[in-house]
């Protein structure tokens, strides 16, 4: 325990070194997942150790995050919700959506100016859609009428592409149109970030919002649809007045008011940034690889790593990226002269497919976790692969990230099973507790854990 206690004040000191004044609240609350306080319960149940449940109005990927004696956390499709954290009662609940955009008369006029031949066009979409799939079935009853009900069929589809061409001519009414909602992640899967003043919350349908810890909204902004596959995830980071946001491209928008500081084209990814300080300078470290300077979006070097859905670790002047192509890579703490990163490491874990979980650093050691629930835990130091284990938890995927509260490691899949975990080079199961399902990531604060579930939210203490 003395060791963990010197190396979470370590920790400490280092992310002191590396940010300036108080330090956001967001995602996995400081970004790394660690909880040095903290002293939460080994076993819970939906009936053991529950000090208070509260129902929430719909599903949520997000993360709670706490502020003093206040909860904030998201549902679906674009809500924002204030619990006190005492009991778990509800002090405010917004709603955010298209309709409460702000707009220049001008751009306004423009919009309903669009909106009424845009929904035609789409009408159009929507009946010939429904024509091609009757013909798909008629294909497949009558062979020998095939020839001429493919005929049909891809004369639909030539229709189908002329009439999307034209909505083109319609951008605005494309960019106040609700996009496909992934049914894994929805909308509101991006944890919301503060900076103890107020709450930042951004939103898959590309709507970003400000609140002040009463409720009342600063500003409200539609950014754009977002381009990754499978729906948004990213969630928000925020530093100084700079709050980064990636849709379609990473930009970064001012604090004070919602509007756009800067935008850097850039694929977007699941994972999100975590900030770090080289001199004089804060940089985001992008999952894709990018180290951006925050102040104004310059790109100060890239292709560094990925982790894919995500984040990077930080810690003592090198990245860790997590993921089967692992790495570690130093960054120089001065950007005088053109930056050079060294790669200290490389290796080969044996988990494939997505790695959601974003991995935890402790004592040395880095633990990281695949969909299927393979644990890799490699030396920080050198990469060397010390065990890999498939986690028992059965069915569902590993989609919560890795946290670490009370020198214990939690892991959890999207059945709501947790495991808890001794850290260390050799596996240790010591409790196995269940839950409703969830998808998002655990936080705790003394001796208590808060965890979003797929109908409640939930708080966790003996």
């Amino acid at each position: 325990m003395q060791r963990y206690l010197a190396a979470s004040v370590l920790l400490m000191v280092w992310i002191a070194s590396w940010s300036e004044g108080a330090e956001p609240v967001g995602w996995r609350t400081n970004g790394t997942g660690a909880y040095p306080q903290a002293m939460p319960p080994r076993t819970w149940a939906a009936d053991k150790n529950v000090v208070w449940r509260t129902k929430m109005p719909g599903f949520s990927n997000a993360s709670p995050i706490i502020l003093g004696d206040k909860l904030f956390v998201c549902s679906e499709p674009g809500v924002l919700l204030c619990v006190q954290l005492a009991d778990g009662k509800i002090l405010w609940q917004k709603d955010n959506a298209y309709q409460d955009v702000v707009l220049p008369p001008a751009l306004k006029e423009k919009l309903e100016a669009e909106q009424k031949p845009a929904d035609a066009l789409l009408k159009q979409i929507r009946d010939i859609d429904t024509e091609m799939a009757a013909l798909r079935k008629k294909i497949a009853l009558n062979p020998d009428d095939k020839d001429a009900l493919q005929k049909k069929h891809e004369d639909c589809k030539t229709q189908t592409v002329a009439l999307k061409t034209k909505l083109n001519d319609f951008p605005l009414a494309a960019k106040f149109r609700t996009p496909e909602k992934n049914s894994v992640g929805g909308f509101s899967a991006p944890t919301p970030v503060s900076d103890g003043k107020h709450v930042f919350v951004a939103f898959g349908n590309g709507l970003v919002a400000c609140y002040d810890l009463d409720g009342n909204r600063q500003w409200l902004q539609l950014i754009e649809h977002s381009t990754a596959p499978y729906g948004h995830g990213a969630s928000p980071l925020l530093v100084g007045d700079k709050l980064l946001i990636h849709y379609a491209d990473l930009a970064a928008l001012n604090t004070k008011d919602g509007s756009e500081a800067w935008r850097v084209k850039l694929p977007p990814n699941h994972g999100t940034p975590i900030h770090a300080r080289i001199g004089d300078s804060d940089v985001a470290i992008h999952p894709n690889g990018l180290l951006v300077r925050v102040a104004d979006g310059a790109v100060l070097a890239d292709k560094l790593g990925s982790t894919g859905p995500n984040s990077p670790l930080l810690q003592d002047g090198i990245i860790y990226f997590i993921r089967p192509e692992a790495r570690a890579v130093k960054v120089p703490t001065d950007l005088a002269a053109p930056l050079k990163p060294e790669i200290l490491w490389k290796a080969r874990l044996t988990g494939s497919g997505y790695w959601f979980a974003s991995p935890i650093l402790h004592d040395g050691l880095i633990y990281g976790c695949n969909a299927m629930g393979i644990l890799s835990v490699v030396e920080a130091k050198t990469g060397q692969l010390v065990y890999e284990k498939r986690l028992p938890f059965g069915a569902g995927q590993v989609y919560p990230s890795i946290t670490l509260a009370g020198g214990l490691l939690f892991i959890s899949s999207d059945e709501g099973v947790t495991l808890v975990l001794e850290p260390g080079r050799e596996y240790k199961e010591l409790a196995r507790n269940t839950l409703e399902p969830f998808r998002s990531t655990p936080v705790f604060q003394g001796k208590r854990m808060y965890v979003r579930c797929k109908e409640h939210l939930y708080c966790i203490g003996e």
